[in-house]
């Protein structure tokens, strides 16, 4: 009898977590944190009823690998992913302590946590078949981001596809999803199951004509970015169409940068990105950021959600007729959410009106509704389990009545097979 138990992301976006079980053999498949605003404190994985043989991580954000450091106060569970997934992971779990303490709040896990868990951690490539304790697995190319991979998983003569956060067309860094074919059952994120994204070549328009407005106007374009991801996107996207307007980048996207610098056959045109990052300027000092900030100039930098970072240095020392840039999803309750709804900022617990004009351009990493429809009959699975999204059930119900059996999972809910 196989079980699948949602641990996290079933019925929500975040803290992504599964339990695939099979006679003994127990599978984790992600684990990560629910990150909300400022002043809430992130949620974890529903705790195990029996804990897994092995971990298989499908990439870097935190909503996935956030929590899994917390394993390695006990376990010795080997864990899988491609190798930019554990180096951007380290970046990131390192950040999650710093800003705990900051926070005043209990760190999740230890700096000898991370270091178990590194000692614990074993390299998948893409295309490679893996056998580990009577179960065998691949890694494919998610075209999410750097490393991101869906996993297949092949026990009991059954094929088990889980999706991660997949993108199916190309962009500028990757060359889009590779996909593994038909499987007995799938697990699909469906975050946007309800929309399409924007074409890249339309939200690169958007981006490039917004950014020269600015410019022309005598203003500074300040450009919000997640660090992973976003911010290379955007450096090379930028320095495709505009060559002779400086470009400053700040927060931690260059870290996570210099990262993608290691692992030319994970991006598209390893050249053209490189070149692409030796012509910005990474800003180090506040003397570079005092210079990035005159007008004329393109900032990319962190927080993505305005939540914290030198963004919000950026936005109340801009020079009049600058503008804001935001390209990724706002979660509800961050300053990014609340400057586009109400046009407001809380910096240092005061609340402060923000006149500069914002723009929101959507540069999503996700698959759009077309792609997730597209993938599921790729996969054309026995089962399909719905996960990664607020409310699956609607999105199960049109499967349905395209021929498939498929099931919106709850966190905390199993499914027996």
């Amino acid at each position: 009898m196989m079980r699948i138990t949602s641990l996290g992301a079933g019925g929500e976006v975040g803290r992504s977590a599964f339990l695939l079980e099979e006679e003994g053999k127990r599978v984790l498949f992600d684990y990560g944190i629910k990150i909300f605003g400022k002043d809430s404190k992130p949620r974890y994985p529903l705790p195990f009823t029996n804990p897994p043989n092995i971990a298989l991580i499908s990439h870097a954000h935190l909503d996935h690998i956030g929590h899994l450091p917390s394993l390695y106060k006990s376990s010795k569970i080997p864990w899988y992913s491609t190798p930019p997934t554990v180096d951007i992971a380290e970046v990131l779990w390192k950040d999650t302590i710093k800003l705990a303490k900051l926070k005043f709040q209990e760190q999740p896990f230890t700096q000898s946590n991370i270091e178990k868990a590194k000692f614990h951690w074993h390299p998948a490539l893409y295309n490679q078949k893996i056998t580990y304790d009577g179960l065998s697995f691949s890694f494919y190319d998610a075209g999410h981001i750097m490393g991101s991979a869906s996993i297949l998983v092949e026990l009991k003569g059954k094929r088990i596809l889980y999706s991660g956060d997949y993108k199916d067309s190309p962009t500028q860094l990757h060359k889009g999803l590779k996909h593994p074919g038909e499987v007995d059952v799938l697990l699909t994120e469906a975050t946007y199951w309800n929309k399409d994204h924007p074409t890249r070549k339309e939200a690169e328009k958007q981006l490039i004509d917004t950014i020269r407005d600015i410019v022309e106007s005598g203003g500074t374009a300040i450009i919000a970015a997640f660090a992973l991801g976003r911010t290379q996107e955007l450096i090379q996207v930028v320095r495709s169409y505009i060559k002779d307007i400086p470009v400053y980048v700040d927060g931690m996207g260059k870290q996570i940068t210099k990262i993608y610098l290691k692992y030319p056959g994970y991006i598209r045109d390893f050249m053209k990105f490189k070149e692409s990052v030796e012509s910005v300027r990474m800003v180090e000092s506040g003397k570079d950021r005092k210079k990035a900030i005159k007008e004329g100039n393109i900032i990319i930098t962190t927080a993505g959600m305005l939540e914290g970072g030198p963004v919000l240095n950026y936005i109340l020392n801009a020079p009049s007729n600058s503008g804001i840039i935001l390209t990724g999803y706002q979660v509800e309750g961050t300053n990014g959410r609340r400057l586009l709804d109400e046009g407001k900022l809380i910096v240092d617990e005061y609340e402060l009106s923000v006149d500069l004009p914002v723009t929101f351009i959507d540069f999503s990493a996700h698959a759009g509704r077309s792609e997730i429809i597209s993938y599921v009959k790729r996969a054309n699975p026995e089962i399909v389990i719905v996960e990664h999204v607020d409310d699956g059930d609607e999105f199960a119900e049109e499967l349905k009545n395209l021929g498939f059996n498929a099931l919106p999972i709850k966190t905390g809910q199993t499914f027996e097979f």
